[in-house]
C-alpha cells in the first residue's frame, strides 16, 4: 500500500481521492435504514395526509386556483410516498373493533349508531415496505349508554 493511500485514511470516505485510496481493502460506505428514517417517513406522511384532508374538504366549496394546485402537489406527494413503498391508511368510516391495531383517543356516544364505528383519524396507519411504523389514532363513536358500561367513561 503506498503513503498516499495511508494519509486519506485520516479523512472520513467521502472526502478520500479515488486514486489514493483505490488500493485499501474497504467498501464504500453503505446506506443503512434506520427507525429514524422510519419515524421521519410517517410524519412526513401523516403531514401529507392532512394538508390533503384538509384541501380536499375545502374544495367541496368555492375554492380558489391556488388551494386547487396545492391539494394536487399534495397528492403527487402522496403519490410519491406510495412509489417509495409508504401507504396511509385513513380510518374514517370503518367498523370498530378492540382487536384493531388503532390507538383509540376518545369514544363519543352518538344517537343512531348502530355499531363503534370510527368517526374521526387524528393520526393515520403509516406502513412502508409492509411494516406498520405508525399505529393510527382515532376517535371512536358508540351507541348512547354503552360507553360508561363498557370503557369506564
Amino acid at each position: 500500500m503506498n503513503r498516499g493511500a495511508w494519509r486519506q485514511r485520516r479523512f472520513p470516505i467521502e472526502f478520500r481521492i479515488p486514486e489514493a485510496y483505490a488500493e485499501l481493502p474497504e467498501k464504500p460506505p453503505q446506506i443503512v435504514e434506520t427507525t429514524s428514517d422510519d419515524s421521519a417517513m410517517a410524519d412526513l406522511a401523516t403531514n401529507l395526509w392532512r394538508v390533503s384532508k384538509k384541501l380536499t374538504a375545502e374544495q367541496n366549496g368555492d375554492a380558489s386556483r391556488a388551494r386547487r394546485l396545492a391539494s394536487r402537489h399534495a397528492q403527487a406527494a402522496q403519490e410519491s410516498l406510495a412509489e417509495a413503498g409508504v401507504q396511509v391508511q385513513d380510518h374514517d368510516g370503518m367498523p370498530f373493533h378492540p382487536g384493531l391495531a388503532l390507538d383509540v383517543i376518545a369514544y363519543e356516544p352518538r344517537p343512531g349508531t348502530a355499531s363503534e364505528t370510527v368517526v374521526e383519524t387524528v393520526r393515520p396507519s403509516v406502513y412502508r415496505g409492509g411494516r406498520c411504523i405508525q399505529i393510527g389514532q382515532v376517535v371512536v363513536a358508540q351507541p348512547e349508554g354503552e360507553g360508561a358500561q363498557q370503557h369506564g367513561a
